[in-house]
């Protein structure tokens, strides 16, 4: 199913960044979490690996975006022997899943990880067919997600 929403663009670091309104039902959930400060992240249709049980990863494609979305507490976090940062990330029915979000500097990309293979089970996601838009937002200091 193709959802139309109405978009509007603007500049960050030098970079268009389209911004898109998310669902009502979606809207909801951050509110009613105290949500603030949403921002579009991607919008991707899942591969094989995004769902593969031995990967149990998401890459997340639109680092410009996300890595302005970091406090400069959660980039240095990122720069640890560690390095990740625990976040939350809430599906369309509103559950939440606490994940970690790393970097992996050698691809330059960002990754959720530790929970992601249970979300994929629990919302029945499968490669090539679904397609999810990516959303961060805050919850006073805490780094989340939702996706759609």
């Amino acid at each position: 199913m193709v959802i139309f929403r109405k978009m509007r663009t603007f500049q960050l670091l030098g970079t268009n960044i389209l911004v898109l309104e998310q669902g009502e039902a979606m809207r909801h959930t951050i509110e009613g979490m105290g949500g603030r400060a949403l921002v579009f992240v991607m919008r991707k249709t899942l591969t094989r690996s995004d769902v593969a049980v031995h990967q149990g990863r998401l890459f997340i494609t639109n680092d410009k975006v996300l890595r302005g979305q970091l406090s400069e507490e959660e980039q240095t976090e990122l720069k640890t022997s560690e390095g990740y940062v625990n976040v939350e990330v809430v599906d369309p029915r509103g559950e939440g899943y606490e994940m970690k979000l790393k970097e992996w500097k050698s691809l330059k990309m960002f990754v959720l990880t530790s929970g992601w293979n249970r979300l994929v089970n629990d919302n029945e996601l499968e490669a090539e067919i679904h397609c999810i838009e990516l959303w961060s937002f805050r919850v006073g200091l805490k780094l989340c997600f939702a996706f759609e």
